[in-house]
Parts: structure tokens; sequence; C-alpha cells
């Protein structure tokens, strides 16, 4: 009787330790992945100015450029895609040498009379193929503008890029993740968890397209422009990354 009331204590002492679930070994690694391709399009920035005696004036030739500008993106040889934006506008006053510009209000007449106006405009162009770009900055310095340069590019299927890199992270997760389980003698288990370890926006070009609306008709054939100094530009390819953190479960 004494040693079955002593075996039933050590059978109810020792089902909370039963009880107790035990997690299953596990390992985490992290991958890091890359992928890169050509760029389809680049952005070149510069600036359009027009001078005059007067304000208007100036603005006048700044109007004149840019009318000049659009006229002839479309007969840049190759017949690239260009999209024009605008960004900043100014217009000031340009006054004698010997103004003094410490003081503010300035005077408008004596050493600080008023002498002349500048108007000047930001623009971008995304250019298509990016290969274009250097064509396009030649023409833009043919007409006048200044500060030309290329800021980089892009690729219109971002998706495509993001999703090469995060498959090659993962793939770099499980290298190590096989590396260590030989390493520490165990056989690799099923992933148990993935997170995406860098979760970031992406800015670009959005656009909208409608199925109900008829394409436009083909453009009218135009004579290419007369570049004076044709340019080669080779843009850098893309590059996306990307990290995963995995959770590999362990085996015997």
């Amino acid at each position: 009787m004494r040693h079955s009331a002593f075996t039933a204590c050590l059978m109810a002492a020792a089902t909370p330790a039963l009880a107790a679930e035990v997690q299953p070994p596990t390992i985490v690694v992290i991958g890091s992945g890359r992928a890169e391709r050509p760029a389809d399009y680049a952005l070149l920035n510069f600036t359009l100015r027009g001078e005059g005696v007067t304000p208007p004036q100036a603005v006048k030739a700044l109007a004149e450029a840019q009318a000049k500008l659009d006229a002839s993106l479309p007969k840049l040889p190759g017949k690239p895609n260009t999209e024009l934006r605008s960004s900043a506008l100014q217009i000031r006053e340009v006054r004698a040498k010997g103004c003094d510009n410490r003081g503010y209000p300035l005077p408008a007449s004596g050493d600080c009379a008023v002498v002349g106006a500048i108007a000047t405009q930001g623009f971008q162009v995304r250019v298509t193929p990016a290969a274009r770009a250097g064509d396009t900055a030649s023409l833009v310095a043919q007409i006048g503008g200044v500060d030309v340069n290329v800021s980089g590019g892009g690729v219109t299927d971002e998706n495509t890029l993001e999703d090469a890199a995060m498959r090659d992270a993962v793939a770099d997760a499980k290298r190590q993740a096989e590396l260590l389980a030989a390493a520490s003698g165990v056989k690799l288990g099923p992933v148990v968890r993935v997170q995406d370890n860098q979760a970031m926006p992406i800015m670009g070009y959005a656009s909208v397209s409608r199925g109900d609306v008829a394409p436009p008709p083909p453009p009218l054939p135009v004579p290419p422009v007369q570049l004076s100094s044709p340019l080669n530009y080779t843009p850098q390819p893309v590059t996306r990354t990307a990290r995963v953190m995995v959770t590999y479960g362990l085996e015997p």
C-alpha cells in the first residue's frame, strides 16, 4: 500500500514536467540578396534661362527657349521617348555692379539701379532608352541649357528586379543555414518563419492606364534635329538589394 502511494506521488510530481512542451531546436539566419539590370530610362536635369531689360522681356526669352526645346526633343536621332517636367521657376532683377547687396530692401536708384532681369526654370527629362541621354544632354546644351547633369535612372518594372533580389536573399539564407547545420552535426529541417528584414517604399513614376481609351494616332514623321556634338552615354545598371530573416528547424 505504501509502495502504491509512493508511486502515485512520483507520477503526480512528474506530470507538470511532462506537460511542459519542449521547443524544437531552430536556427536563425539573415540572408542578403542583390540583383541588377541595365537602366531602362535616365533622368536628365538642366536649367533654361532668359534675359532681358525688363522682367517681361526675360520671361519672353525663357518661353522662346522652352518652345525651341519642346520642338526639338521629338526630332532627336533615334526618336527616344522624352517626358519633360518643370521644377523651380525664378524671375529676379539684375542690378549694377556697384550695388552693395548687404542691405535689404535694396534701393532701385543710384548704384543699385535695376539694369535688367533674368528668368530661370529648372527641368527634368526622363529619357527612354537611357542610352540616348547623352544626345539629349547635347541638344539641351545646344539650345542654351545650363547645369546639365544626369541624376541616374531606373527600370520600368521594379517588381521583377525586387523579386530577383529577394530570391537571392532567400538562397543566401539557406546556404548559411546548411553550412551552420553541417558544422554543428545536425540536419537542416523545414523553414519555420521568414521575415522581410528590409521593407522600404520605392519612389518612382506612377502611371494610370485605362483599357477603354483608344490609343492616340501615330505621330507625323519629323526630320531629325542636327546635333552639333552627339554624346555617347552608358548608364549605370540599376541595383536593388534585399535582406530576409529565416528561421529553420533542426533535426538530429
